[in-house]
């Protein structure tokens, strides 16, 4: 993905733009409905009044107004909830959330070609014919937006939940993973030695986003270079981490563009940062293990999509498409640390939890051979952690059975 692509995607997701492009193509369709009936002859065999279209529209406009406050305001409550019960590293992935959007952007859209439609009819800007085909154009609205409040009922009593929460935080991780496939090389060659070469540093502090690696390789071509990423999607840039390292004559003009080839920002994004995902699912889990809100169910059923995500992972590196760029391929002790070591810290003393935590660690061992040596060292940390925190005998004795590997 290039970077224009990637940031063309991050607005997007916000939550204004879909609004926005619903108006816009609500004046649009006004104005080329009032374009089209010119090549409409205005001896029509029955007419319409102009009152009988603006009562249709005065309906929708004070209607649809308080619908999408309403809307707004599930939203906000939604986001308030999932970053309070769940983790507030969750909330991005409700505010893109395309099936809210749309539903609001129907209401708001609807909304303004109402008023814009009462405006034309006020001013008498439409003939006969105009006005006949903007009554068409009312009905198709008004079936769009009784769809799109169905739609809404539906989405009401998941949206901001904690297993709704925690679905999507696991469909983001799989999406990472499928963006990156196999050990995250990103289609590059794989770093199989110590890092060499002059350091490029980020102009911004914050964490990588993305990184367009076609166009470190169009420059690496360009220079007779070979690059090597030190920072993945992911990593926090600073002046004194270098984004990667490049073995080759350089200058500043350079470097300057190697480093714009990475875009940072303020906090991590999910596209292309699977360590992300799993993070954010063991920031659900550990919230639920809080004394405050003691919800091993959903740290039990954290688990459960963790291991799906980490099962379903696609082992497929793709082509090697950039061979003058180098990365390290994932650790998969770190990917066993993001996802599974803080619900061991935080579910210690739960014997539920800890035996669903060694059973699906196990299940790794078995379905996963490049997670399997990581999962087998995890398992040892979650008995260990386990036992010290348990106090009832039995408790331990369950658990160290559990934990026995064949």
């Amino acid at each position: 993905m290039s970077q224009i692509a990637f940031k063309f995607r991050q607005i997007a997701q916000r939550m204004w733009f879909l609004p926005a492009a619903f108006s816009l193509m609500a004046v649009l369709t006004l104005v080329v409905a009032f374009g089209m009936a010119r090549l409409i002859p205005d001896s029509l065999p029955f007419t319409l009044s102009s009152e009988a279209v603006e009562s249709i529209l005065t309906v929708l406009a004070t209607s649809l107004l308080t619908v999408a406050v309403f809307a707004l305001s599930t939203i906000v409550s939604a986001l308030a909830s999932a970053s309070s019960q769940t983790t507030p590293r969750a909330v991005p992935l409700i505010v893109g959330d395309r099936s809210a959007q749309t539903s609001i952007s129907v209401f708001i859209g609807a909304f303004l070609f109402s008023i814009v439609g009462i405006i034309g009819l006020s001013a008498g800007i439409y003939s006969e014919a105009g006005r006949l085909l903007l009554f068409v154009v009312t009905l198709g609205v008004v079936m769009l937006v009784v769809a799109a409040l169905i739609r809404w009922i539906g989405q009401m009593s998941a949206i901001g939940r904690v297993g709704e929460t925690v679905e999507r935080a696991g469909e983001a991780a799989e999406r990472s993973f499928r963006a990156v496939p196999g050990q995250g090389l990103m289609e590059c060659r794989p770093l199989e030695e110590r890092a060499v070469g002059d350091p490029v540093f980020s102009r911004k502090i914050g964490f990588v986003q993305h990184i367009d690696i076609a166009r470190l390789q169009e420059l690496a071509e360009d220079n007779d270079l070979v690059v090597t990423i030190t920072a993945r999607p992911g990593a926090y840039a600073a002046p004194d981490r270098p984004v990667a390292l490049v073995e080759g004559s350089t200058d500043e003009p350079l470097v300057e563009k190697l480093a714009g080839a990475f875009v940072v920002g303020k906090a991590r994004t999910f596209d292309s940062d699977p360590r992300f995902g799993l993070i954010v699912l063991a920031e659900i889990a550990g919230k639920a293990l809080s004394p405050g809100i003691n919800d091993p169910g959903t740290a039990i059923a954290v688990v459960g999509t963790l291991v799906r995500v980490l099962v379903e992972r696609p082992e497929d590196e793709g082509e090697l498409k950039y061979d003058r760029v180098l990365v390290s391929p994932l650790d998969p002790n770190d990917l066993m640390a993001d996802a599974f070591r803080p619900i061991a810290r935080d579910g210690a003393g739960s014997i539920e939890v800890m035996l669903r935590l060694v059973a699906g660690l196990k299940t790794l061992v078995r379905s996963r051979d490049d997670l399997s040596e990581a999962a087998r060292g995890m398992i040892k940390d979650a008995v260990e952690r386990g036992t010290a925190a348990m106090s009832a005998k039995s408790d331990k004795a369950a658990l160290k059975a559990a934990g026995v590997l064949e």
